[in-house]
């Protein structure tokens, strides 16, 4: 990354929005590129006295560290390595660490800042969201940066005036199909879209006697709840709120749904921290799975941050679901496991191993330390 990039970086603190990294302004930009990162803290400069080091930059450096070791070329578009984008993002505005930001900068250059072609389903347009992440980071990027973005939210926000109804008949479309996109162009027939889109999964895949989702209508009646599919809701909707404009009428419903949803999570949460990979039956596949768990917290944290969720029920779920994350899923060598692989169902790839890994689970992983950085003595100052 470019001196002049990072710059861009702490002089637009003016007017940060809810998925941009709080920094510092101009006048402090000469203190902030008189520190040097060691060992995943901060050191003090003669006119910083001693800042206390946030304790969570180490698991998400050895996380971001070793997956960037062992792919240093850019990958393609689809939803693996968009979500690891995600998080190498996240790295970025918790540490300040260029190279976080000139990897993530090379991966949408090296796609073109488009969406993947032939994709045979909603799984195509997730990168979309981290395309516009990155253009919000740096105010002086062109327009085209998100263009294939906007281009997907426009042609979507047609079919649905058009007549068209949902195809997002499985939990992964509801956060694939980048719904967290439409609120960021500032249409309010791009919202509205967004608002029907998401009203079918919710009419025909949402246990709302369990406030849980179904995967897709194999499963409906039943009590079988996947973790991650769960995960994808939470990740999607979290998204979502804090994009959309705080006046906005559909903001109270997603709340509520989040809400309704943590109530019942907060009881499934094992006692080491984790969530199984079917939410209900933790007996029938007894595994940690990190890529649910890791989803859970970053909803959480995020919902605590914001005032929806309740700092004194939902905080230590938040603090015990990531203490599990950083010294458990994350292995000595910056490996995060128990990483359920793609899947549909709570059966697949168990029992589910210490080294198990992918790159969205990683991405994951990087997402929920980020956030419970947020809500970490020593850590919040940083954003």
């Amino acid at each position: 990354m470019t001196p002049p990039l990072l710059c861009k970086r702490f002089q637009c603190a003016a007017a940060p929005t809810p998925l941009e990294v709080v920094v510092a302004s101009r006048s402090r930009w000469s203190l902030a590129i008189a520190c040097s990162l060691v060992a995943g803290a901060l050191l003090p400069t003669a006119a910083s006295a001693a800042p206390t080091a946030c304790s969570e930059e180490a698991p998400v450096r050895a996380a971001a560290d070793h997956w960037i070791a062992g792919n240093a070329k850019p990958a393609d578009s689809t939803w693996f390595n968009s979500l690891f984008i995600k998080g190498d993002i996240e790295a970025y505005k918790l540490t300040g660490d260029a190279k976080y930001l000139t990897y993530a900068t090379a991966w949408a250059s090296h796609n073109k800042w488009k969406l993947p072609t032939g994709t045979p389903n909603l799984d195509g347009p997730e990168a979309a969201q981290e395309y516009i992440d990155l253009y919000k980071l740096d105010p002086k990027h062109p327009a085209s940066d998100v263009a294939d973005a906007k281009a997907y939210v426009d042609r979507e926000t047609k079919k649905v005036e058009g007549g068209k109804s949902s195809d997002m008949d499985y939990v992964d479309a509801v956060r694939l199909g980048a719904l967290s996109a439409f609120p960021y162009f500032g249409s309010s027939a791009d919202i509205d879209a967004m608002a029907k889109l998401f009203a079918y999964p919710e009419s025909h895949i949402y246990d709302k006697k369990n406030a849980l989702w179904w995967r897709d209508s194999r499963w409906v009646g039943t009590t079988q709840h996947w973790s991650r599919g769960n995960g994808w809701i939470v990740l999607s909707l979290t998204d979502t709120i804090a994009n959309l404009p705080a006046g906005d009428t559909h903001r109270a419903h997603y709340i509520s749904l989040l809400q309704d949803m943590f109530a019942k999570l907060k009881s499934t949460q094992q006692s080491g921290g984790y969530w199984t990979a079917d939410v209900d039956h933790p007996a029938a596949y007894p595994a940690p799975e990190s890529s649910g768990t890791s989803l859970y917290t970053y909803g959480l944290a995020k919902g605590i941050q914001a005032g929806y969720l309740d700092s004194a029920t939902y905080l230590p779920v938040v603090q015990k679901a990531w203490g599990w994350l950083k010294t458990k899923a994350l292995q000595s060598n910056g490996v995060v496991g128990y990483v359920q692989g793609p899947s549909s169902h709570p059966s697949q790839y168990q029992p589910i191993s210490p080294t198990a890994t992918s790159n969205y689970g990683t991405g994951m992983f990087i997402m929920a330390g980020v956030e419970a950085a947020k809500l970490t003595p020593g850590c919040a100052a940083k954003f």
